[in-house]
């Protein structure tokens, strides 16, 4: 193998299933590694196992929870580290930060209020850039394999490794069923699949796999399937002994809590998600059931009396899909108010909740975007694809609806970046909401129903499957489910040995913008 050092993000559960195979198989190769581990209990695994020698490991956690501490007395200001990393502002990109921007001490699922200080914010991006340059300055990795673009430490990484000429992977879902692409930055634009689509689109190449692209659009437009959770449209009618299993369960955490030691508390952070107390487990637990008892009562406007509407739908918060790829457009709230007053003649904003929110979001989030001027809140229970399939025009910071009404031919306007659902035919980018009026109508006007946006549209699954890997990726890192753990490893190897060979030898200084 070319590449000869890799750092690896043994970042939670993922570095345990995922990273520590992935590490296994790089030293066999001969492949130095070094890793970055995220929550203490990963940190303490990566420590205490035996199979892999690692040149460099830093646990996050510790920047994460005392960052001043991490700095040590040294200072860089944030005009150099933005030069450092090619940006003009690091603000955009703090949004990211769960931990530190919005605070689970305060409500269930996340409060919307600061949790530390604006000073320990910008002591942490310091200290993510000291991480940074001890890395690259005592390991120098080729290659940087992460189990997704998370928040802050991943994106500053990420540009400064674009920076140097290194390479940062991550498995990324490509909007079709069963699928895992690569991408190689924080807003998912680019890698292997994103220039397959170019090549195919560009009249110059053939794929292999268009009989089976052609296959999937068919299927799907007779019987669109929900792509990842069938289930939480749907409510199970459960057992009395599910009922008393789920009504016991905060008490067995309890029990647990005291049971356990705590590694994964960080005193400068508190509550957390990795760390819950009991009296935040009891609230977790009864907040929930309420806030699912209110989204199953509300009285949501009834989908028959809309006539004309653009559909926009809720996303899940915190998430990379909103709060890293799309951080302008992260306040739903706001974002679907603006829309709304936006629509042109007839239309109203139809707003969905995601099945998988409910009953993580305060009833109050849910009262404002009922009663928001020409907004329509319906019930989350209507299938997302009878919304799609009735809609005019799709609106929205980043969705796998986007993605979906695509092979409906229903145009999409996308706020956010995400790269891989502007590859598809559907979908227009348009950032500016003071002129987002003029944009529908104009979008509402474009004639999808051609030969061209079919090919297009063709292409897209075909470079899927042409770059992708159809394994029960999600499964496995999620819900423990089963997985063909050496085709796992083939689709890595084969992306990681297809990236051009860097050496930091030939670009030992960082660009300057504005030099040459």
């Amino acid at each position: 193998m070319r590449i000869k050092r890799v750092l690896i993000f043994q970042q939670r559960g993922w570095g345990v299933k995922i990273g520590h195979f992935l590490a296994k198989k790089l030293a066999a190769e001969g492949v130095s590694l070094a890793a970055i581990t995220i929550k203490h209990s990963t940190h303490q695994y990566i420590l205490s196992q035996k199979d892999v020698v690692y040149q460099l490991v830093i646990n996050e956690d510790g920047i994460k929870n005392d960052p001043a501490k991490y700095l040590a007395g040294e200072s860089y200001s944030l005009e150099q580290i933005c030069e450092d990393l090619g940006v003009d502002s690091i603000w955009p990109f703090v949004t990211s930060l769960r931990h530190q921007v919005r605070s689970y001490r305060d409500k269930y699922y996340y409060g919307f209020r600061q949790n530390v200080s604006d000073e320990m914010i910008v002591d942490y991006v310091k200290a993510i850039y000291k991480c940074i340059k001890i890395v690259f300055d005592k390991f120098d990795p080729q290659i940087i394999l992460t189990p997704n673009f998370g928040d802050l430490l991943h994106i500053m990484f990420n540009l400064y490794a674009r920076q140097v000429g290194a390479r940062m992977l991550t498995v990324t879902d490509c909007k079709i069923k069963g699928l895992m692409i690569f991408a190689e930055d924080y807003n998912e634009s680019s890698g292997s699949f994103y220039d397959r689509v170019d090549e195919l689109n560009a009249h110059g190449a053939q794929s292999a796999n268009l009989d089976r692209a052609r296959a999937y659009l068919e299927n799907f437009r007779k019987a669109p399937r929900l792509a990842d959770m069938p289930d939480l449209y749907t409510a199970p009618v459960l057992s009395f002994k599910a009922k008393l299993k789920r009504d016991l369960k905060p008490w067995y955490q309890i029990l647990q809590w005291y049971r356990r030691p705590q590694t994964n508390f960080l005193p400068n952070l508190g509550a957390s998600i990795d760390y819950r107390p009991p009296h935040i487990i009891l609230r977790d637990h009864y907040a929930a059931r309420k806030y699912k008892k209110v989204m199953d009562n509300f009285k949501y406007y009834p989908l028959d009396h809309i006539k004309k509407f653009v559909y926009f739908p809720l996303q899940v918060q915190p998430e990379v899909t909103i709060d890293v790829i799309a951080p302008f457009f992260s306040n739903q709230i706001e974002t679907a108010r603006l829309v709304a007053m936006s629509l042109p003649d007839d239309y109203t904003l139809v707003v969905k909740e995601h099945p998988a929110m409910v009953g993580m979001r305060p009833p109050s989030y849910i009262e404002k975007i009922a009663r928001t001027p020409n907004v329509k809140l319906v019930d989350y229970r209507i299938s997302g694809f009878e919304l799609i399939k009735r809609a005019d025009l799709i609106v929205s910071p980043n969705s796998t609806s986007v993605a979906e009404a695509a092979f409906f031919r229903i145009p999409a306007i996308q706020l956010g970046n995400l790269g891989t659902t502007l590859k598809l035919p559907n979908v227009f980018r348009h950032t500016d909401l003071t002129t987002l009026t003029q944009k529908i109508k104009e979008v509402l006007g474009v004639k999808l129903d051609t030969l061209e946006y079919e090919r297009r549209l063709l292409n897209y699954l075909a470079a899927a499957y042409d770059t992708g890997m159809a394994e029960n990726y999600w499964g496995f890192w999620e819900r423990n489910e089963s997985i063909d753990m050496e085709t796992l490893w083939q689709f890595w190897k084969k992306e990681i040995v297809s990236l051009p060979p860097y050496d930091r030898s030939l670009q030992r200084e960082i660009p300057r913008r504005g030099k040459k």
